[in-house]
């Protein structure tokens, strides 16, 4: 259970820039560099094989993408009622005996910004029972949290500095940038609310090449080399300093399975490293469905 709960811990860093995004406040770029990915439809759905290398345990990974218009009422993961026009994304983790669920809802616009994080949550659940929850919200540069590990609660603030993003969610926010390349690098920092840690984090996503990576999802595309990507890493500058994580975003817009709507920026495949005596392992996720509901 220890060794899972790192390894989900490590892939929420990245903010999902989250951080990847450009979720963030303004100072994160200009705003000819964020786009709103759900601008011809309201939903997404993504569903991903995954692997743990290391115990060779296997599970699925959802991730719903919803757009929700200003005065709705989300669960985030109470309800709250009259928010602003935004995005909602939830993820369900479903690997051995232990499930993890997130969220972030994100407000389109605040004042001069795009996809700012608003309110988020992260819930752990080990053979059904809970053994952790965090829920969180957003005041500008500062995050409130309330979390709960193993029925002792707790909470705090924590304050952000410079370009910051929401740690869940963080891979599919990273899909509002516009300027992905092989010269593509920030830095930003990300709220980090764990059983053992509460902090602000330093982030760097960088990306130096493309790679062709295979998936039943585009085998029509190229069957004999798969989806050309922007090959992604993102690292920690503390304690997994020198460990990355491995992200591959689609370079061309692809189709959805069942629509003729296309998806920008898909997260095709990502690696998220494991530390152990045999040395690095990974957990590997890969898309094998994408839809348009």
């Amino acid at each position: 259970m220890k060794r899972k709960l790192i390894i989900f811990v490590l892939a929420i860093l990245v903010l999902s820039v989250i951080g990847l995004s450009l979720i963030a406040c303004n100072r994160a770029t200009t705003q000819g560099q964020l786009s709103n990915f759900l601008v011809d439809h309201a939903e997404e759905v993504f569903v991903y094989d995954v692997k743990n290398e290391l115990t060779n345990e296997t599970g699925t990974y959802t991730v719903n993408v919803k757009m929700h218009e200003a005065g709705s009422t989300i669960n985030c993961p109470d309800p709250i009622s009259n928010v602003s026009k935004g995005v909602l994304v939830e993820s369900v983790l479903l690997i051995g005996t232990t499930e993890y669920k997130t969220g972030c809802f994100f407000n389109i616009v605040n004042g001069t910004s795009l996809m700012t994080p608003k309110y988020t949550y992260r819930i752990q659940k080990e053979n059904g029972v809970e053994t952790f929850s965090m829920k969180g919200s957003y005041d500008g540069a500062n995050f409130s949290y309330e979390k709960n590990v193993n029925n002792e609660l707790n909470d705090g603030n924590i304050k952000l500095k410079g370009t910051y993003y929401d740690n869940n969610e963080f891979h599919q926010s990273l899909r509002t940038v516009t300027t992905f390349s092989t010269n593509f690098s920030f830095s930003f920092v990300v709220p980090l609310v764990s059983p053992s840690e509460n902090a602000s984090v330093s982030l760097t996503a960088r990306c130096s090449q493309t790679a062709y990576v295979k998936t039943p999802f585009t085998e029509t595309i190229d069957p004999e080399n798969g989806v050309n990507c922007y090959n992604v890493r993102i690292s920690r500058s503390t304690k997994v300093a020198g460990i990355d994580q491995s992200l591959y975003y689609a370079t061309d817009n692809l189709k959805a399975e069942n629509s003729t709507f296309k998806f920008k920026n898909v997260l095709v495949k990502f690696y998220e490293p494991i530390t152990s005596a045999e040395g690095t392992k990974y957990v590997v996720y890969s898309l094998k469905s994408a839809q348009i509901h």
